[in-house]
């Protein structure tokens, strides 16, 4: 997307968990039942401004995992919105995670807490730990929540779908986006942000360059990790349109 110079896109950012501090802040503090909605609205929707004051360009992509998990009050905000999720089996996911710590043997995997650091298991298991927010399960569950409550504002493009047929996928996402289609160049995708992935002592999370194309390759994960986070693609059995294969 960055390669389209009408688009603005970048690394995940903090708004939505400033939006959502905003609203439970408007809704706890003691002068609560003074503001009312038009001032909300008016205070959310500032803060959306001024968070992108600075780009301009008349496109903005934010990279959030928790967007899924605030459809209502985005479709409130800003009816047009559209969201573009990116799919993936599971146990791919945690394989990813896990081949990402095994790169980087002299950083504290920081996506674990130290009770789950000893073996892969336990980290993948953290991972996936509802009850202490695990990375991938809640995106997981924002998901299943934003596909049951607003379906028609999400776009899932599944990963191996990008890797293998980058150019009709990405159509597909110009089409769900109503935008006229840009020339991308597949072939020279380059990105880096060593400053944040330095700050989560994750060298080179965020670094990207050359190709678009699927790479065969056997997971680093054992049988017992695949066989117990297999078949959680509930999006896959999704009746709806705007699931592109």
């Amino acid at each position: 997307m960055r390669q389209n110079p009408f688009f603005y896109a970048d690394i995940a950012s903090p708004l939505q968990g400033i939006l959502e501090n905003s609203v439970n802040h408007m809704s706890q503090c003691e002068s609560s039942q003074t503001i009312n909605n038009a001032q909300r609205e008016n205070v959310l929707q500032s803060i959306v401004d001024g968070f992108y004051k600075h780009v301009d360009k008349p496109f903005v992509f934010d990279s959030s995992r928790g967007w899924t998990g605030s459809t209502a009050l985005v479709k409130s905000l800003f009816p047009y919105t559209k969201i573009i999720c990116c799919v993936r089996d599971v146990s791919w996911v945690l394989d990813s995670f896990e081949k990402l710590s095994n790169n980087n043997p002299y950083h504290t995997n920081v996506f674990s807490d130290e009770e789950t650091h000893h073996c892969v298991e336990t980290r993948c298991d953290s991972l996936m730990d509802v009850k202490k927010g695990g990375q991938v399960i809640k995106p997981w569950f924002w998901l299943k929540e934003g596909l049951s409550a607003n379906p028609e504002m999400i776009c899932l493009v599944e990963y191996d779908n990008l890797c293998k047929t980058p150019e009709q996928t990405m159509r597909l996402i110009y089409d769900f986006i109503d935008q006229p289609y840009y020339q991308h160049d597949f072939n020279n995708v380059e990105y880096s942000n060593d400053l944040f992935d330095l700050k989560i002592s994750t060298p080179n999370l965020h670094k990207v360059s050359g190709k678009v194309e699927f790479k065969q390759r056997k997971s680093i994960l054992p049988d017992s990790v695949l066989e117990k986070y297999q078949n959680m693609e509930f999006w896959r059995t999704s009746k709806s349109e705007f699931l592109y294969e």
